[in-house]
């Protein structure tokens, strides 16, 4: 049964997703892609492994109070609830329900069972507004194809669970390693020069995977592809979504910003 964690990694993951999108949105691009290459089901339900997350607490607690909620992320959370009738909006309807204009969905995944609510929600979608395509299978494999070339700006997301600095010789479908770096990056170079805005965030770390080795790790092979890393926010010492950007000017400053609200949402619930 498709999951989500329901941890502060989503808190921190979909924050700034809505944060990079108002600042695409203000840039009055007319057509945007949005491609998700670890795709998650809005009817997906919560995990069982958040009973033993000390972060899950955090999580219920704000979403307890998105009534009282003035970011526009906590925003779009209530209004996604209550139109999908959801537990926890996906990447993509955020996506969706944030971008005012004419949109393509790319949406990678290997689930099945995911894929296939992922498929039914998609099919529910407007298509004057929305055209979609779901890759049923690992991320790795679409990006080898040509990929859409129509679009005014981008909008790339990678979630794995944990960004890897060594090169495995069983690599985990679930994380990232520095080979899928420049897989993506070649699939970027081949489209034409578009704007672009890559998140990839990252939710744990082991041994030699800690934040600054993974920035020391991903920085200069983005680099390599013409991107700069314009910000790198961070929920804790595990927790981090790194943002890089390619000819579009977008926030660069949304490190400070998310501290506040995450530190306001913990006085306002009484967390720790």
């Amino acid at each position: 049964m498709p999951t989500f964690r329901g941890n502060r990694g989503n808190l921190l993951q979909h924050w700034v997703l809505v944060e990079l999108l108002r600042g695409l949105r203000q840039q009055r691009f007319a057509k945007l892609c949005f491609v998700d290459a670890y795709s998650m089901s809005p009817m997906a339900t919560r995990s069982p492994k958040a009973a033993t997350d000390p972060t899950a607490l955090h999580f219920d607690r704000v979403m307890a109070r998105l009534p009282e909620g003035r970011s526009l992320y906590e925003h779009a959370w209530l209004s996604l609830r209550q139109s999908l009738r959801c537990e926890y909006p996906s990447s993509a309807a955020f996506v969706r329900h944030g971008w005012e204009g004419p949109l393509h969905l790319l949406l990678c995944e290997a689930d099945r069972p995911t894929a296939d609510e992922i498929s039914h929600w998609l099919s529910s979608l407007e298509t004057y507004t929305t055209s979609f395509e779901l890759h049923r299978g690992d991320w790795r494999e679409r990006f080898l194809r040509d990929m859409p070339s129509t679009f005014d700006a981008y909008f790339i997301s990678f979630d794995p669970n944990m960004y890897v600095c060594q090169d495995a010789r069983a690599p985990k479908p679930e994380n990232m390693y520095p080979a899928d770096v420049p897989l993506a990056g070649a699939a970027i170079r081949a489209l034409p020069r578009r704007p672009i805005v890559v998140q990839l965030s990252t939710y744990s770390v082991n041994g030699p995977n800690r934040q600054p080795d993974v920035v020391d790790n991903v920085v200069p092979q983005f680099a390599h592809y013409g991107f700069e890393m314009a910000c790198c926010v961070h929920a804790d010492d595990a927790m981090m979504s790194m943002i890089f950007t390619r000819d579009v000017s977008v926030m660069s400053n949304l490190e400070q910003p998310f501290q506040t609200w995450l530190a306001d949402r913990r006085r306002d619930s009484g967390a720790a």
